[in-house]
């Protein structure tokens, strides 16, 4: 059973203002959501990222479970956060582009042996 490293436990996204509110995207499963603000965005992506695991992780096509969790977004999407994590590097006083990285919540039942 392979382990998971505390290090493969996070996952990176970017944020940006699209019109009146935000937008945050996961690059490495390939979830969006859109808030009104930045601690609703972190939170609205923490519900998709957990949703989405359990979802996964409960499947019944356990050999399947390695691709999910490798769902990379688009090249263009990557690309936009690292160009967002250069401007931001850049211009740290920009608040209208901004990167996070966080931990998995992982608080579920099961354990993956990817």
């Amino acid at each position: 059973m392979a382990q998971i490293a505390p290090t493969q436990l996070v996952l990176r996204c970017y944020g940006y203002r699209s019109g009146k509110h935000l937008v945050g995207h996961c690059i490495d499963l390939d979830i969006a959501v859109q808030a009104e603000n930045v601690a609703e965005l972190k939170h609205k992506m923490e519900q998709a990222v957990s949703s989405y695991l359990e979802t996964v992780l409960d499947t019944e096509d356990q050999s399947s479970i390695p691709a999910l969790l490798k769902r990379q977004a688009p090249l263009v999407d990557r690309l936009k956060y690292h160009a967002i994590c250069g401007l931001v590097a850049l211009r740290s006083h920009n608040r209208k582009i901004f990167t996070f990285n966080e931990a998995l919540p992982f608080h579920m039942g099961r354990s993956c042996s990817c």
